[in-house]
């Protein structure tokens, strides 16, 4: 006599937490954190233009023709102007650079003359102003003085105006590449002083006599009846 085996059926409230238990573990196993975080936020404008504090050469050339008897009206001008960037600037030397072996020598050599004086005149110390020959022989009868001095200069080297990517099509919500970049340029250029971007400045002293002379006004003419703001 044969013996018929009978299976049971799998109980559907046995099995529905295992399979509940198993999807859980899949979808924590394809959910990163990470990877969504990074995903939502937008990328950093100031990472993709950053303002570059570097080292430059302030310029500035002036003509002298070979019967000049000394500074002319505008290169006295053209001196005020760099002086006063020179001082803005904190820069040490400042370079005044005559040509040599040129026809203008003698006329460039008398200009120079009264360009140390002006610099003097200016306060600018004896000590930082810095006079060099260059070999001119072959740049005619009309070689250049330049004045020079090395500045700290903030430039974003970014070239602003490149829209390469398509804003439409943007399902991350980032920034473009062009975002901020008009911006950084602006901001390098409105900077007095670079180095400030580098290390912040140390607190100057108290001016304890503008302090007082501020308090007393506000007390002389201050009044304890302030307008109500609600």
């Amino acid at each position: 006599m044969s013996r018929v085996t009978k299976f049971k059926k799998p109980s559907l409230s046995r099995g529905l937490p295992v399979i509940l238990t198993a999807l859980i573990v899949s979808g924590c196993g394809s959910y990163s954190k990470d990877h969504f975080t990074v995903g939502s936020v937008p990328s950093d404008y100031r990472t993709k233009h950053p303002i570059v504090v570097a080292q430059n050469e302030d310029v500035a050339d002036m003509i002298v023709t070979r019967d000049m008897k000394g500074m002319s009206l505008r290169q006295r001008n053209v001196a005020l102007a760099m002086i006063g960037r020179y001082k803005r600037s904190g820069a040490k030397i400042m370079r005044i650079i005559l040509p040599a072996g040129s026809h203008n020598e003698a006329a460039a050599r008398r200009v120079g003359t009264d360009l140390v004086q002006l610099m003097k005149d200016e306060r600018v110390p004896p000590s930082h102003i810095q006079v060099s020959r260059y070999h001119a022989s072959n740049h005619g009868d009309s070689a250049t003085i330049r004045l020079s001095f090395v500045t700290v200069d903030a430039k974003v080297h970014s070239k602003c105006g490149q829209w390469h990517e398509n804003l439409y099509d943007d399902r991350e919500n980032r920034n473009y590449g062009n975002f901020g970049c008009a911006t950084q340029n602006n901001l390098a250029e409105m900077i007095a002083n670079p180095e400030d971007l580098v290390s912040p400045r140390g607190e100057s002293e108290i001016d304890a006599t503008r302090r007082d002379n501020v308090i007393n006004d506000w007390r002389s003419s201050g009044t304890p009846d302030l307008p109500s703001l609600l």
